[in-house]
């Protein structure tokens, strides 16, 4: 604005905004509820779950590395559907369209297979990449259907349409001192953006649906320690991501702004650990997949 006192009125508001979202990040918190899941190698049972993703409904969904079983629980952890898929060699993200479809990625064929609302296999999306069980595939897919799937090793994120056409194959990259981003997991945001960890570099990344860098989430923005790891979801406008101690949960605005730090040991343990997966579901429900325990937990987000 070229008029100082809109200029005044700005930097009013804009004070006042900042106290409000402040007072906001002292009243924010996670409520535990409970946990679901029993260990076995049987449909409706947890072998060695490695990701989970949410729906439209709250319906929960979870893939197993050691039986190759899919997965879907309601918000209880009722079986919903369970089909094994024995052409995964080693499961690693799922998530879920708009529509219903499942897509659940495997390094050892860098492919990611798609599956109808039913279980039924309908399509492997087969990267340019080498496969390697070394590597590790992250998937996205938007509100349109355009597909995102980020392979760590070779540092892009291949983009194809809803018809699985690839449209490109980019490097994420971001401006200033940090340019360079060593891409780990990827989220979409259901608001037009991509949300990408680079937790060596302590930051989640937005990127537009084209790839074009738009902002970076800076973990120690407020020049705390915390120390993101590379287990992200997005949803309800909030940014979550584990610490790389794998027991606290940070959650950020998707602007940016720090909205709670909350330990999960009492539920997870004392103990360091790997980060677990997250993912957010409609009813204002976090849920986190403790992998070791073949369980999940559900905690109530009181923001």
């Amino acid at each position: 604005m070229g008029i100082l006192i809109a200029a005044i009125s700005f930097a009013g508001c804009s004070q006042v905004q900042t106290e409000a979202q402040s007072q906001a990040a002292k009243l924010a918190s996670v409520s535990y509820i409970g946990a679901w899941g029993v260990k076995g190698d049987g449909p409706g049972q947890l072998s060695d779950p490695v990701a989970i993703a949410t729906d439209s409904v709250g319906d929960a969904y979870i893939v197993n590395a050691e039986n190759r079983y899919v997965e879907k629980f309601d918000r209880r952890g009722t079986p919903l559907l369970a089909f094994e898929e024995v052409s995964l060699k080693h499961p690693q993200a799922i998530t879920v369209d708009g529509g219903g479809a499942i897509y659940v990625t495997d390094s050892a064929r860098a492919s990611a297979t798609v599956f109808l609302p039913t279980g039924d296999r309908y399509r492997e999306i087969r990267l340019r990449t080498r496969s390697s069980l070394e590597d590790s595939l992250g998937v996205a897919v938007e509100d349109d259907g355009t597909i995102h799937i980020l392979d760590t090793d070779a540092g892009r994120i291949f983009t194809y349409t809803s018809r699985f056409s690839l449209l490109r194959a980019w490097v994420p990259t971001a401006e200033g001192p940090s340019a360079k981003v060593r891409a780990k997991a990827v989220a979409n945001g259901f608001d037009g953006f991509l949300y990408v960890a680079d937790p060596e570099a302590n930051r989640i990344l937005r990127f537009t649906g084209d790839g074009r860098f738009f902002a970076a989430l800076n973990a120690d923005v407020d020049g705390s320690s915390r120390r993101l790891g590379d287990r992200i979801a997005v949803g309800r406008g909030y940014v979550f991501a584990m610490d790389t101690d794998g027991r606290v949960l940070h959650v950020f605005s998707t602007d940016g702004r720090p909205v709670l730090d909350a330990d999960l040991s009492a539920e997870l343990g004392p103990a360091k650990r790997l980060a677990p997966a997250l993912a957010v579901s409609p009813q204002q429900e976090l849920l986190v997949l403790d992998a070791p325990q073949a369980r999940v937990l559900r905690y109530r987000l009181n923001f």
